[in-house]
């Protein structure tokens, strides 16, 4: 994807700008189409505080100046392209507050060292869900700002020219929230914070691996760094002159010269829940540094209950851990009403709304590529959803909402009667700027709630700074039937009076729900004559190659089944391949979604591909069935089995070593001692 957007770019500066509006206004901007203005400058200009700024997918080659209170809001980074002007004007200004830079590419801010794809001067901002790439730094924070740096990915950012240090981050006597990045192969230090007044700035929930020095750098400033994954960098964490940074549950691995590295009177070294273990990144996500399942930072993060994962599990280490997980939508596309936006990390149009496979999650290709998902495909959805969803940039008027479910009976859709209101507990964490310009976080439950004499209703999270304040409600599917069911939504005042609102295509979706199990067992081991081998058996064979048989079932029993291998594992956890394995996706999906998989069926280790089976050797064996079910919470596939078998093969000895009594490959004292035991007995056969 980075042949796609190395074009354009953005130096933004922040300064203090114009006085509130009044009424809340929404402004377009579209280099090439009808829109209010042409250029996200003369935008900025007309604006006041609390305007939105919406700017269309394209690319713009400008600098801008922001002011107080105005959000701007590109269609993502894959869409929305920005870069600097050759000669770049950096401005000195005064204090932003509550201004927010979303969904953009931002790109060729300049090679001087001083430039950067975004230098924020003080204040207050949110700079979220965009690509930070081949600028001279990637974001400089200067002069006691408190911005909140979140969900971007800061790349090859840099210049090889010159002889001075660049960076991804740059943080001067500030104090930011850094959290659930990924920092990637900026020429020198992923992330530096520096002088004393930045003590108190926030390194949380990131990503950062191959930088030629520091990934993390603390210069005098005493910060906060926790839930990191940091690889492959010259070196992981670096304390100097005085620095103490307060280190806690980082995964700090692979670094070439040290993963600690304290000077000048520094201080860094592992602290509580640190780790140094490969962090096993997914190579079958599309994304950026996903961690696999079988990943030591699952579920190894900081594991008091405000750094749990968006799901409610603990905190995974990196950036895809977290409260902050999830990137946020970049803007509303319609101007009122509502529409569901994604389910966890499923964009609502990947769910198809139409057909046999209605209701089930399909991801296409260039979604997935784009958005770093799974590319699930005929998935149902189960466990707990995280159901997002937004309302119209005009509808500031709703305070409050519901969203409602109702079954398929059959094939019958449900009527406007059928639908019922959710009433999960909801709670979400909201960052409060201090006074001195420190980040903390605070715990609010938004619903249910009582307005007047309206029940089960939730507060809207659209002002202020949420981690993820598009979420509108946690379904916990678990104790609903398996079926179909439609999702909608109601607005109301604050007062808890109804606003009707214009309907579209994705006010009301359908979904379908499956929280059934998987099957896998592994009935029965043969010999080839079809003799049962007992469990835990010796299993005596004439050859490395003789065919042994094995009776499985590996079955869902609503047809969702994703994949199932039949695996082979001998001595201290080594592989010896697969005797059969399947999936639905290119093998089993001619007639979707349905593939129930496999019961109680045979099959024959000599019929295994070539290459996919090793040879057997004299040693202790074990047979692992596992079984995935297509069900997905929006995030991971959820439902999955597996059956385990231990044998011990022994082959070319039978008759030649028939005194090796404890079958350990030779014939010795313990065999001996063996047969003293038993020596004499006379009951050996009852």
């Amino acid at each position: 994807m980075i042949e796609r957007i190395l074009l354009w770019g953005l130096v933004l500066v922040l300064a203090l700008g114009g006085a509130a509006t009044g009424t809340a206004a929404v402004y377009t901007v579209d280099d090439d189409g009808p829109a209010d203005f042409k250029t996200i400058q003369d935008a900025i200009n007309k604006a006041g505080s609390g305007d939105t700024i919406q700017v269309k997918a394209g690319r713009y080659s400008e600098n801008i100046i922001l002011k107080s209170g105005i959000d701007i809001l590109g269609e993502g980074y894959e869409q929305t392209i920005l870069s600097g002007l050759r000669t770049v004007s950096v401005v000195l200004a005064d204090a932003v507050v509550n201004a927010k830079l979303d969904g953009f590419t931002i790109y060729n801010s300049g090679s001087d060292h001083s430039y950067a794809g975004v230098s924020i001067y003080g204040g207050n901002v949110v700079i979220s869900n965009n690509r930070i790439i081949n600028n001279a730094n990637g974001i400089r924070i200067l002069s006691g700002s408190s911005a909140i740096i979140r969900n971007n990915l800061i790349t090859i950012n840099g210049n090889d020219s010159n002889s001075v240090l660049d960076y991804g981050i740059l943080c001067l006597r500030s104090t930011p929230l850094i959290s659930n990045n990924v920092l990637i192969d900026n020429r020198d230090v992923g992330i530096y914070i520096g002088w004393e007044e930045s003590a108190g700035a926030q390194i949380i929930n990131n990503t950062i691996v191959d930088h030629p020095s520091s990934g993390i750098w603390c210069y005098r400033a005493s910060a906060i760094v926790k839930n990191n994954i940091v690889a492959y960098n010259q070196t992981g964490i670096s304390a100097s002159h005085g620095a103490v940074p307060s280190i806690s549950f980082n995964d700090v691995w692979k670094n070439a010269w040290r993963d600690y590295d304290a000077q000048s009177g520094g201080v860094a070294e592992p602290g509580p829940g640190d780790i140094s273990q490969d962090p096993l990144f997914d190579a079958d996500y599309p994304g950026k540094y996903y961690l696999s399942e079988e990943s030591p930072c699952v579920d190894a993060g900081d594991p008091s209950p405000v750094y749990d994962d968006i799901d409610g599990s603990r905190n995974d280490m990196g950036a895809y851990g977290g409260m902050s997980g999830l990137p946020n939508p970049a803007f509303s596309p319609i101007l009122t009403g509502f529409l569901f936006t994604s389910i966890g990390k499923i964009p609502t149009s990947e769910i198809t709304q139409s057909g046999d496979t209605q209701g089930l999650a399909n991801v296409s290709p260039e979604v997935a590529q784009d958005l770093g998902i799974y590319r699930y495909t005929d998935a149902p959805f189960g466990g707990r959803l995280w159901i997002s969803g937004l309302f119209g940039l005009a509808d500031g008027n709703v305070r409050y909402y519901q969203i409602l479910a109702a079954k398929w009976d059959g094939d019958i859709a449900p009527t406007a009667g059928d639908f019922e209101p959710l009433t999960y507990s909801l709670t979400k964490i909201r960052y409060i700027i201090n006074s001195d310009g420190t980040v903390n976080t605070q715990r609010v439950t938004v619903g249910p709630l009582t307005v007047g004499s309206r029940k089960n209703l939730y507060a809207r999270t659209d002002t202020g700074y949420w981690a993820h304040r598009d979420l509108k409600i946690i379904w916990n599917t678990a104790g609903q039937p398996n079926g179909k069911y439609d999702m909608t939504y109601r607005a109301f005042s604050s007062t808890g009076t109804e606003i009707p609102l214009p309907a579209n295509a994705l006010s009301r979706i359908t979904v379908v729900v499956d929280n059934s199990p998987v099957q896998a067992d592994i009935h029965t081991v043969k010999y080839d004559n079809g003799d049962v081998i007992p469990e835990c058996g010796i299993i005596d064979l004439s050859s490395p190659t003789d065919n042994l048989k094995f009776l499985i079932t590996a079955w869902h029993p609503n047809g969702y089944l994703r994949r199932y291998n039949l695996a082979v594992l001998y001595g201290e956890n080594k592989s010896g391949g697969s005797v059969k394995k399947d999936q639905y996706v290119g093998s089993n999906d001619g007639i979707p979604p349905v593939w129930f998989g496999v019961d109680s069926e045979e099959f024959n280790s000599t019929d295994a591909p070539v290459g996919q089976l090793a040879a057997w050797k004299n040693c202790g064996y074990q047979f692992r069935l596992r079984v995935w079910g297509r069900t997905t919470d929006g995030y991971h596939h959820i439902r999955y089995n597996e059956f385990n078998d231990h044998y011990y093969l022994n082959f070319g000895t039978q008759n030649s070593c028939k005194g090796d009594i404890t079958r350990n490959g030779v014939v010795d004292g313990d065999d001996l001692l063996e047969f003293a035991d038993d020596f004499g007995r006379t009951d050996c056969l009852d």
